[in-house]
């Protein structure tokens, strides 16, 4: 079986690939956590918990090589740390190859999670064809993740050591996402408090449109990625995951209808936070090569229809 290491394994989307990788039946899978405290949650999902920070180089390059790992998935989100863990991989790999004294043998793979943020709000249709951060690109990557491109391009430009892939999913939901508190906090706090009357003010731009995926067939395209790495993935390793594109209106009336909340929606801007700008991007991403060079075949559509099983979800997970 091949081993699979993810980095920030106990979080919110490295766990769900974790469980992917698992249902699959066809790997051995490790994970790196901060805190003891999550090394128990790690374990009672079946995976191989590693405690440590992946932005220490020897801590990292230590786990690949005693544990034999064959493919590396960074889900951390590790921002400006990001050069930091691709560094250290690179040189596990490099290790990797002088073992083999010669011989031809596989290389280690690395997927690094990136994101839809990094088109910012196209005018036009993209896919993982358009190269953000460029003269081709319709618009610049949100503010918070203006570093991505130059990293993407780090990543690509390793493949003389390690077979690679970049994803980038949309807004990752489902199973108790986080990624919508911001905008749904105030509605849950309206629905206990629906006496008072006056707006709900939300942190966003009304025309925002988000590209979204359920944590289930994002895990899933994982899956297919780890199984095509070596050498399965053509020459441009690069892949959008997205299933829908959803107004924000219609997903928070949606919330509201479910919550029971009956107040104005108001929306009031973003306020220069650079991360509620990148919530509230436009997408306008095309999945088809995900399709059809993964096999990717989401399951998970209709948010919006939903939004009952979700919400519930969302609730139960802050509790």
């Amino acid at each position: 079986m091949p081993r699979v290491l993810i980095l920030g394994g106990a979080g919110y989307i490295g766990l769900g690939v974790s469980q992917a990788l698992l249902r699959s039946g066809n790997h051995t899978v490790f994970a790196t956590t901060r805190t003891s405290d999550k090394t128990n949650l790690l374990t009672t999902n079946e995976i191989t918990a590693i405690q440590g920070d992946a932005t220490d180089s020897n801590f990292l390059t230590d786990t690949i090589a005693n544990h034999h790992i064959d493919v590396v998935i960074d889900t951390t989100q590790a921002y400006e740390q990001s050069g930091k863990i691709l560094a250290s991989i690179v040189n596990a790999a490099r290790e990797r190859a002088s073992g083999l004294d010669g011989a031809v043998g596989p290389r280690l793979g690395f997927i690094y999670t990136s994101g839809s943020w990094i088109h910012g709000s196209p005018s036009r249709r993209v896919s993982d064809l358009t190269v953000p951060g460029t003269a081709l690109s319709p618009d610049k990557p949100g503010r918070v993740v203006s570093w991505r491109p130059a990293h993407e391009q780090a990543v690509l430009a390793a493949r003389d050591v390690l077979d690679v892939a970049i994803l980038r999913p949309g807004s990752v939901y489902g199973r108790g996402s986080w990624v919508f508190s911001t905008w749904w906090d105030p509605l849950l706090e309206a629905a206990a408090n629906e006496a008072v009357d006056k707006p709900v003010s939300i942190m966003a731009d009304e025309n925002t449109r988000n590209g979204v995926v359920h944590l289930d067939d994002l895990g899933a395209a994982y899956v297919s990625v780890v199984e095509k790495i070596n050498g399965q993935l053509g020459s441009w390793p690069v892949f959008e995951l997205t299933t829908e594109t959803v107004p924000v209106n219609d997903l928070l009336r949606g919330v509201a209808a479910v919550l029971g909340v009956k107040r104005e929606i108001r929306y009031e801007g973003t306020r220069g936070n650079a991360f509620l700008e990148a919530l509230s991007l436009c997408s306008n991403t095309d999945s088809s090569r995900a399709r059809a060079i993964l096999g990717w075949d989401p399951k998970r559509r209709d948010i919006i229809q939903n939004l009952p099983t979700i919400v519930a979800a969302w609730k139960a997970s802050k509790s």
